[in-house]
């Protein structure tokens, strides 16, 4: 998952949204703080799902169990990196 401040978003739109159709999330941080993410359609829209029939009450946390799942994906060398050495990294590659 990549993490960008948001004027990267703004400038670069394109590319980030192909990285997002691609099938990578995408952190958005402003003053290097994460506040929202872009997500492939089909991931958020299943997100999305289960969150209303939690709500509902027809999936009793099931949009909690399926973030869980999801969480289980990352690697646990990406768990522990900061926030800082993230967009050190992100800068550094570019």
């Amino acid at each position: 998952m990549q993490v960008l401040p948001a004027a990267e978003i703004k400038n670069r739109f394109g590319r980030i949204s192909n990285i997002v159709k691609s099938g990578e999330p995408v952190t958005i941080t402003q003053y290097g703080e994460p506040t929202m993410m872009l997500l492939p359609l089909k991931i958020a829209q299943e997100a999305l799902r289960l969150y209303y029939a939690s709500q509902q009450g027809k999936a009793e946390n099931g949009l909690l169990k399926w973030l869980e799942a999801r969480k289980q994906e990352v690697s646990p060398e990406e768990e522990t990196l900061s926030i800082e050495e993230i967009n050190k990294l992100v800068h550094e590659l570019r």
